[in-house]
């Protein structure tokens, strides 16, 4: 059976990664982690009631674009046990795909939480965006400190999490059931972990690690916001489980296929179907908030990998599950369809390189053109860059084309969706569309000096970044209700606040910062 990335998961994608040559990716699934939560649910163009946490759209506000990398929060380091000095950001740890800086999963602000309870949980790592078994060497968590205060309008801090982690777990391919306390469930890309997690009351954090052996030394990270029972006492397991009727890895064609999740474990379910695919619009549920329902497809052009999720939702938190399959045309078909090269339309800028990023079954990484694309004035247009990315990878030859699949035959067009990603044979895991951006020449962010609990105060830095004087106007995402604001002048729509310096000081000059700037809000 073919492994495919389903598109929704991967190909909206237009941050840029700084990936080594081997590459896998993942992230904690459950107990769901943020960007679980606000990316891999619940996408920057989930809008309305697409939008399963609408919370999501205040942390994809700075960075839409990296919102689609959700897979990829990783350094090539040993993490927390090793770092001198420890990075900024928490959860992002300073991630390589965001050069360092802060990913959206670092934004403060108000997270969606699940329910936990002390003693023997399991954490489960999802890592179907190429996934890697063999060379997996272990599995880190620490929890924030019994006192700790959440904060949505504060950072995650290294202060707020104890020392030591709480649970470290070892992993050998060679020997995979050494350790009962991780199971490698291959056959769902998945590694489920065990551990006992220290008593606590309240809401709290668990900062998780995935690492991998050298040379590759790959190291994925994540938060995962839970609350625990006020007692302190055992909840009852909740748990999402699939079933499908027939049970297959492979449909063809057109026809349905019933979701059974009335197996789930806990109390006062809800249930909230989904579906990744390479083309959603071939799917349809009966019913996606049912335990049991239909899902009914259409025939596709070319094979690709369905992901079926469930979230259940009771008394005792959030637990998810998924179950992936192989849908082939009718006809044979030499094509694998990868998706969407781009599942919404976007004008880049110029001065932009792009390039089609493929993940390989063993876990490398390929690069299509080997030059990234040189975005210009002329080619920048969401219907024009597209045609000429498709037209400068096909150019390259290999097993990977992009256009329209008719018949057999792959033409690129001048469209902003249309562009589909296909591979001929089984060595391709997954493709994503990577952009390298032109460095905003403004930035603007703040620092919380006093928080109380209805409101709080911030300093402001803006900083320029350009190669000349600067006449500074910008826009950050802020929590609450702004209502004074000195040495700026300012408007708030939303959470957006936009900026700009007061008459006497409006030229910044190039690489300087203006800091003599802050605001108060209500929260």
């Amino acid at each position: 059976m073919l492994k495919r990335l389903p598109e929704s998961l991967a190909l909206a994608a237009a941050a840029w990664s700084a990936c080594g040559a081997a590459s896998a990716h993942g992230l904690i699934q459950d107990p769901p982690s943020r960007n679980w939560f606000c990316g891999a649910v619940t996408k920057p163009d989930h809008s309305g009631s697409a939008a399963q946490h609408p919370e999501c759209a205040q942390a994809f506000a700075s960075d839409p674009s990296g919102g689609y990398n959700f897979m990829s929060v990783l350094t090539h380091t040993r993490g927390r046990t090793a770092a001198t000095p420890l990075p900024k950001n928490v959860c992002g740890f300073d991630s390589e795909s965001w050069k360092g800086g802060a990913t959206p999963w670092d934004t403060a602000m108000n997270w969606p939480t699940s329910k936990m309870s002390a003693g023997r949980n399991k954490i489960t790592w999802n890592i179907l965006w190429g996934p890697h078994f063999d060379d997996t060497e272990e599995f880190r968590y620490w929890i924030t400190k019994p006192g700790f205060v959440f904060s949505p309008n504060k950072p995650l801090a290294w202060s707020d999490f104890e020392p030591a982690p709480f649970c470290t777990l070892k992993y050998n391919d060679k020997n995979p059931t050494a350790n009962p306390d991780v199971v490698a469930a291959k056959g769902t890309h998945q590694f489920h972990t065990y551990c006992t997690v220290p008593a606590r009351s309240g809401r709290h954090v668990i900062y998780g690690e995935w690492g991998r052996l050298p040379p590759t030394l790959e190291r994925f990270h994540g938060c995962a916001d839970v609350v625990f029972d006020a007692s302190g006492t055992p909840a009852p397991k909740l748990e999402a489980r699939i079933a499908a009727m027939p049970d297959v890895k492979e449909i063809a064609g057109e026809g349905s296929l019933l979701l059974d999740g009335s197996g789930s474990v806990g109390t006062g379910l809800s249930y909230k179907w989904t579906i990744n695919a390479p083309n959603p619009g071939l799917y349809s549920f009966e019913n996606s908030a049912a335990a049991i329902t239909r899902l009914n497809f259409t025939a596709p052009a070319a094979a690709g990998t369905v992901q079926v999720s469930l979230q259940v939702t009771g008394a005792d938190g959030t637990s998810s599950a998924s179950k992936s399959f192989t849908h082939k045309p009718v006809n044979t078909s030499r094509w694998t369809d990868l998706g969407a090269l781009a599942s919404a339309g976007r004008t880049l800028q110029a001065g932009d390189k792009v390039q089609l990023r493929l993940v390989l079954s063993n876990g490398q990484d390929r690069y299509l053109p080997a030059a990234p694309l040189s975005i210009t004035a002329a080619n920048a247009g969401a219907s024009t860059w597209p045609l000429a990315l498709a037209r400068a990878v096909n150019a390259a030859g290999g097993s990977v084309r992009v256009g329209v699949l008719s018949g057999t035959q792959i033409t690129p067009t001048a469209h902003a969706t249309a562009n589909r990603v296909y591979a001929a044979g089984s060595d391709i895991a997954s493709a994503h569309v990577q952009v390298r951006g032109v460095a905003a020449p403004l930035t603007a962010s703040y620092t919380v000096t006093n928080d109380w609990n209805s409101g709080y105060c911030a300093t402001i830095k803006v900083t320029n970044h350009g190669a000349s004087v600067a006449n500074w106007s910008v826009s950050m995402p802020v929590q609450g209700t702004v209502n004074q604001v000195w040495n700026a002048v300012h408007t708030q729509s939303g959470s957006q606040l936009k900026l700009s310096g007061p008459p006497w000081n409006l030229g910044l000059a190039a690489g300087a910062s203006f800091t003599q700037a802050g605001f108060c809000a209500d929260k």
